[in-house]
């Protein structure tokens, strides 16, 4: 198990990989990964929130003034220092996962989960999506992630299916 758990030797044990939590936009990275950071007694790192914290702009006002490209530079700057972070949940932003050099680095550095959970259900949880600059090619792009997500991942939950706390422990569980 990632971050603190597990008993070895009547002490616990402490495994200083992240577990990086991907998926399309609404998936619940966030939520589940807010519970499941306290459930195994670690910190929460958002890469999104890093990006807007790191650059002083939202994520949208990024993509409107800089760019795509732009955006991505810091998201994947945020990856790569999320990926030397030790014990942490990290919640990579939808589309962390379209260069190959963050899956390659995530993947190398810890644990990758995909939350799964069907286009309907997303679009239920994100509404009109004003803030997600992507959100309007929803269709098209969760098409092609998909496929993304499925090869990033070291394992695969169903995200759509119960609380982010019940998320969050069956994500514990496959983590051992």
């Amino acid at each position: 198990m990632s971050c603190a758990g597990g008993f070895f030797s009547g002490e616990m044990k402490k495994d200083k990989k992240p577990v990086f939590l991907i998926g399309f936009m609404g998936s619940g990275k966030t939520t589940v990964g807010k519970a499941l950071a306290k459930r195994l007694g670690c910190r929460l790192i958002d890469t999104d929130r890093e990006v807007v914290k790191k650059s002083g702009r939202s994520i949208a006002s990024i993509f409107k003034n800089q760019g795509e490209t732009v955006f991505r530079n810091q998201e994947s700057d945020a990856i790569t220092r999320a990926c030397r972070a030790g014990s942490a949940v990290v919640a990579v932003g939808g589309g962390g996962v379209i260069r190959k050099r963050n899956v390659s680095a995530m993947r190398s550095a810890g644990t990758v989960v995909y939350l799964q959970a069907p286009l309907k259900l997303l679009a239920r949880r994100v509404g009109a999506g004003a803030s997600r600059p992507l959100w309007k090619n929803a269709d098209s792009l969760f098409r092609t992630r998909v496929s993304l997500y499925n090869s990033a991942a070291h394992i695969r939950i169903r995200a759509g299916e119960g609380t982010p706390s019940l998320v969050a422990e069956r994500v514990a569980r496959r983590l051992g």
